[in-house]
């Protein structure tokens, strides 16, 4: 019976902001229990803490999207002659306009 417990893997950054934000609560929820001001603030520090990786690691997945969108752009556009180019690129703008 080979049956492995399942452990938290922390090589995800939304993981880490997951494990934070989840012991932010309950730092925050045993600080209401207990009447610990210092643990409410840990608490809620961690929270935003928590709030902030996690913002992070979609910011950084976007960016990480936003150069292979712009790598995959740039070796099409390459592939063309000048003429095309400049096509597609006056489309391009005149669309966006």
């Amino acid at each position: 019976m080979s049956d492995r417990i399942p452990t938290l893997e922390l090589d995800d950054d939304d993981t880490v902001a997951l494990a934070v934000g989840a012991g932010a609560v309950a730092g925050l929820v045993v600080g209401l229990i207990v009447d610990s001001r210092l643990l409410r603030v840990l608490g809620f520090a961690g929270m935003v803490a928590a709030g902030g990786l996690f913002v992070r690691a979609k910011l950084s997945e976007r960016s990480e999207k936003i150069d292979e969108a712009t790598s995959a752009i740039r070796s099409e556009l390459d592939d063309l002659d000048p003429v095309a180019r400049a096509q597609v690129l006056a489309d391009i703008a005149q669309s966006e306009l």
